[in-house]
C-alpha cells in the first residue's frame, strides 16, 4: 500500500466512496426500538443513553480499503440510518420513493422496508414531531401552511449544531470526563435530573469507548488475514489507534484525527441533527502535528495523505430527510464546518503549517465535506490569501472566506467578551459559535419567507393560493387597499414582520420544548463546557453560551421591491399601486404589464453600488434586526449567557423552493422564480461586476450579522488566470475585507460547463459546486436548484 504515491491512494479512496449511491440502512432504527421497549420505565436521558449503548455495541462495522481512519455510521458506505424517535410518519410514506427522487437519491431494498414498517407501531404518537403537532399553535400552523414560516426540520429532527471542545477531549480523553461524571453523581446535593445526566453522560462516554475498542479488535483479525505486509502493517497501526483513543492524552496526530472522528461519528448517531462542526482544526491539532513533524514520526507528505483520508472519510456519513425539506438543502449535506487561519485570542495570527496542510488536503480531497472555510483579518500572512486563491480559482466551491474583524464585531454586538469572540468558528454553513462553549444551532430555527411576508402585504395579509389571511394592513379582510404614501406601505411591512417572526419565536419555542425530552443528548453535552458542572444537557440550558437565528430569506427581493414601489408608485408616479398588482397577479402578463416590468427591469438594483436601492435592502435587514432584542429562546434564565436571537442569511438552498412558493414581485421577478441567495444580489440583477456586489454589501449591517451573513458569487475562470489576475482576486480579497464584508464564497466556473453537467451527468460525477453555505456535486442536485446556479450571474472582463 505505501509503495503507492498518496496521491494515488487518495484518488482510489475517493474513488470508492464517490462511486456508491446512498441507501437506506434500518440497524439504527431496530436497535434503537428493542432497547425504548427495554427501558420505558427509565427517563428518557437515561433511555436515550442506554440506546446508544445498544446501537454502539450492536451496529455492522467495517474498514475500507486504503482509509487510515476508522469508523462508520451505517451498514454501508454513504448509507443512511433512520431517527425514528424524532419522527417516522414520512419515513413510511416516502419508502417506495427513496431511489426514484431526482435528487437526493436513496437506495432501499424490500427487507428494510419491511423492517422500518414493523417498527412504526411502537412509535406512532411516539416522537418529537407527535408532539410538536399536538403543541404548535393554529396561527404557527397556517402561517406554514401559507409558506411564510416553515419550522420543518427542527419539528420533526434532532438539532445538531455542535462544536465541541476538542482541545479539552485531546488532552484529557473521555476518561476523565467519565470520572468527573463519577465525581458529581457523589455530591449530596445535586438534583434527580442532575443525577440523570451524570448517569447517562457516563454511560454513553463508556459506549463510545467500547465502539471504539470494537474497531481495534476488527482492524487486528484484519491484520491476520491480510497479505500485503504494508496493509498489514497500517492495519496494526490502526488497531494500535482505536485501543488507545478516547482514553487520556492523546499521543500522535494520527490518534487526534481517529479521536475527532469518533466524536463527530457518536454524535451523530446519537441525533440526526446536521452541522456537527469542527471548530478551529488547525489551532488544537497543530501540537500533536508539530511533535510528530518534529520528532520524525510523521512526514510533511504523510501529514497532508492523513488529512485528506479524514476529510474523505467525513463523506462516509449521510444523512436523509423528508422530501420536502430535502429541496431547502439538497446535495447531501450535512454542514460539517471546518476552519483553518485567523486571529487568536491573544490578537496574534493562528496561521500554521498545519493550515497549509489542510489547504492541499481539501485539494486532493475535492469533496463535499469538510465544509472547508479560511478566516482571515489584517494580521493574516499574505502567503494564506495567495494559497487559499489557488484552490478557490480550480472551482470546487472551496474554500469559502470569512473575514475576521467584521465576524468579531458581530459577536460583540450581542455581548461577548472580546477576546472570546476572537477564538470564533463556523458551526455550519456561515453562522458562527464559541467552539466547546455554545449551545445547539447557532441559525437556522425556523425559516422566514420575507418574499412571502411581502406577497401577503401588497395584498393586506391575504393569501390567494390558500385563502388565508391572518393580518391586514388596515384591519379589514378585503384583499385590496390603497395607500397614501411610502411611509404607509413601510409600516405595513414592520407590522407584518413582527407578526410572523412572533409567530416563528413561538414555532421555535414548542419545538425546542419537544426537543429538550427527545433530543437529550448526554454525549454531545458532556464534550460542551458546563454541561457537566450543571449537570445540564444543552437543550436544557447547559452551555455557556447559547443564541440562536432564523434563516430568513429573501432580504434582497424584498428591499429591492419596496425600493421599486416607491420610485415608481410614490415618487415619479409613473404607475399607480392598482396597476402594480394587477400586473403581479397577471404575472407580468399582458400589454401594459410587460410595459411597466420593462420599467422595472431598467431600474437599477441592489449589488450595483446604487445607493437608493442598497440603502432599502439594508431597511429591511434592520427591520427585523430592531426586533431581535425582545425575543428570548427557551434556555433564558436557565443558566446560559444570551439566550436571545441574532439574524442571519444562512438560507441554504432554501431560496428555489421558497421561490416557488412566491407570486410575481415589484423587483420584476416572475412567479415561481427564486428568490435571492444569503445576502447575495438577485440572480441577473447584479450586472456592474463583482466591485459593485462588495460595495453593495458593505452598506449592509453586516457587524451585526451574529447569526452569519452569506454571500455567494460567480466568476469565470478566464479572470483569474495566471498569477497577475490571482493577485488581483488576492487584492480583492483584502479589500472585501477592509469595506468590512463578513463572508465570501465563490464557484470559479463557467455557465457552459454548468449546462453540460445537467445535460450529461455521467460525464460530470466530480463536478463540485458551491450550493449555498455548502457544497454539493452538481449532478446530485435537483433541476430547480441547478438552474438557479446555472442563472447567476458570471463575472467575467466583459462584467
Amino acid at each position: 500500500m505505501n509503495k503507492l504515491s498518496y496521491k494515488n491512494r487518495i484518488r482510489a479512496v475517493r474513488e470508492e466512496l464517490v462511486n456508491v449511491t446512498p441507501s437506506i440502512c434500518p440497524e439504527r432504527a431496530l436497535l434503537l426500538t428493542d432497547s425504548y421497549k427495554e427501558t420505558e420505565m427509565l427517563p428518557i436521558m437515561l433511555r436515550r443513553a442506554k440506546a446508544l449503548d445498544k446501537i454502539l455495541t450492536g451496529m455492522s462495522i467495517f474498514i475500507e480499503k486504503g482509509q487510515m481512519i476508522a469508523g462508520n455510521q451505517a451498514s454501508k458506505i454513504r448509507a443512511a440510518p433512520i431517527f425514528p424517535e424524532y419522527s417516522i410518519k414520512w419515513v413510511i410514506d416516502e419508502l417506495d420513493e427513496f431511489d426514484k427522487r431526482p435528487g437526493d437519491k436513496f437506495l432501499i431494498d424490500e427487507p428494510t422496508k419491511k423492517q422500518l414498517k414493523s417498527i412504526y407501531s411502537y412509535w406512532k404518537g411516539k416522537t418529537h414531531q407527535d408532539q410538536v403537532n399536538k403543541t404548535m399553535g393554529k396561527e404557527n400552523i397556517l402561517a406554514q401552511r401559507q409558506n411564510v414560516l416553515h419550522y420543518g426540520r427542527i419539528s420533526m429532527s434532532g438539532d445538531g449544531h455542535i462544536i465541541p471542545d476538542h482541545e479539552k477531549l485531546l488532552s484529557i480523553g473521555c476518561d476523565s470526563v467519565i470520572k468527573e461524571a463519577k465525581e458529581r453523581l457523589r455530591e449530596n446535593n445535586i438534583k434527580k435530573d442532575q443525577g440523570d445526566f451524570y448517569k447517562a453522560s457516563i454511560i454513553a462516554l463508556e459506549s463510545a469507548i467500547k465502539f471504539a475498542s470494537r474497531y481495534a479488535s476488527l482492524a487486528a483479525g484484519l491484520a491476520d488475514t491480510e497479505n500485503d505486509p504494508d496493509r498489514k502493517h497500517e492495519l496494526m497501526e490502526i488497531s494500535e489507534v482505536c485501543s488507545k483513543v478516547l482514553r487520556g492524552r492523546t499521543q500522535s496526530y494520527h490518534e487526534a484525527l481517529q479521536l475527532v472522528y469518533f466524536l463527530h461519528l457518536v454524535m451523530i448517531i446519537e441525533s440526526n441533527g446536521h452541522s456537527f462542526s469542527f471548530g478551529r482544526f488547525d489551532q488544537y491539532m497543530y501540537p500533536f502535528y508539530k511533535a510528530d513533524i518534529e520528532s520524525g514520526r510523521l512526514t510533511p507528505e504523510k501529514a497532508v495523505e492523513l488529512t485528506a483520508l479524514f476529510f474523505i472519510k467525513l463523506n462516509l456519513i449521510n444523512k436523509v430527510r423528508l422530501w420536502g425539506h430535502t429541496q431547502f438543502g439538497v446535495g447531501y449535506p450535512l454542514y460539517s464546518n471546518l476552519m483553518v487561519g485567523g486571529m487568536k485570542s491573544d490578537h496574534t495570527d493562528g496561521t500554521n503549517d498545519l493550515s497549509y496542510t489542510c489547504l492541499k488536503a481539501i485539494d486532493l480531497s475535492r469533496l463535499p465535506e469538510p465544509n472547508f472555510s479560511v478566516r482571515y483579518w489584517s494580521g493574516s500572512p499574505k502567503r494564506l490569501l495567495v494559497e487559499a486563491s489557488r484552490i478557490i480559482k480550480k472551482g470546487f466551491g472551496m474554500p469559502s472566506m470569512f473575514c475576521d474583524e467584521t465576524a468579531i464585531k458581530a459577536l460583540l454586538s450581542i455581548g461577548i467578551p472580546e477576546t472570546v469572540a476572537r477564538d470564533y468558528a463556523s458551526m455550519g454553513c456561515v453562522e458562527i459559535a464559541i467552539p466547546g462553549r455554545w449551545g445547539h444551532r447557532a441559525t437556522g430555527m425556523t425559516y422566514i419567507n420575507l418574499g412571502k411576508i411581502l406577497e401577503l402585504l401588497l395584498h393586506n395579509g391575504y393569501d390567494k393560493e390558500t385563502g388565508i389571511q391572518l393580518i391586514s394592513i388596515n384591519g379589514t379582510d378585503s384583499s385590496i387597499y390603497s395607500l397614501g404614501t411610502y411611509g404607509e406601505l413601510w409600516q405595513g411591512w414592520c407590522k407584518f414582520l413582527k407578526f410572523y417572526t412572533d409567530l416563528a419565536v413561538s414555532s421555535d419555542r414548542v419545538c425546542d420544548i419537544s426537543l429538550e425530552y427527545h433530543d437529550s443528548d448526554s454525549f454531545a453535552s458532556s464534550l460542551v463546557q458546563k454541561c457537566i458542572d450543571r449537570g445540564k444537557t444543552l437543550k436544557a440550558g447547559g452551555a455557556e453560551y447559547d443564541f440562536v437565528s432564523h434563516s430568513v430569506i429573501g432580504p434582497t427581493i424584498a428591499g429591492n421591491s419596496l425600493a421599486v414601489i416607491k420610485k415608481l408608485v410614490f415618487y415619479e408616479q409613473k404607475v399607480s399601486y392598482i396597476e402594480l398588482i394587477n400586473a403581479l397577479d397577471a404575472n407580468w402578463q399582458g400589454k401594459r404589464e410587460s410595459l411597466i416590468r420593462k420599467m422595472v427591469e431598467d431600474i437599477p438594483k441592489f449589488g450595483n453600488d446604487n445607493d437608493y436601492f442598497d440603502n432599502i435592502v439594508k431597511d429591511i435587514y434592520w427591520s427585523y434586526i430592531n426586533l431581535l432584542p425582545d425575543y428570548k429562546n427557551e434556555r433564558y434564565g436557565k443558566g446560559p449567557f444570551g439566550c436571545g436571537y441574532t439574524m442571519s442569511t444562512s438560507n441554504i438552498s432554501s431560496y428555489v423552493p421558497y421561490g416557488m412558493e412566491v407570486k410575481a414581485t415589484p423587483d420584476g421577478r416572475f412567479s415561481g422564480d427564486p428568490l435571492n441567495e444569503g445576502a447575495s444580489p438577485t440572480i441577473g440583477t447584479d450586472y456592474t461586476g463583482p466591485t459593485a456586489v462588495i460595495n453593495s454589501i458593505s452598506k449592509l449591517p453586516n457587524e451585526y450579522m451574529a447569526g452569519g451573513q452569506l454571500l455567494n458569487m460567480k466568476i469565470s475562470p478566464n479572470l483569474l488566470k495566471g498569477e497577475d489576475n490571482l493577485n488581483r482576486f488576492v487584492s480583492f480579497l483584502e479589500a472585501a475585507r477592509r469595506m468590512k464584508i463578513f463572508h465570501l464564497q465563490f464557484n470559479i466556473i463557467n455557465t457552459e460547463t454548468l449546462i453540460a453537467a445537467k445535460e450529461n451527468p455521467q460525464k460530470y460525477r466530480d463536478l463540485m459546486v458551491r450550493v449555498a453555505g455548502y457544497c454539493a456535486l452538481f449532478v446530485s442536485l435537483v433541476p430547480e436548484v441547478q438552474d438557479a446556479i446555472i442563472k447567476r450571474t458570471e463575472y467575467s472582463s466583459k462584467t
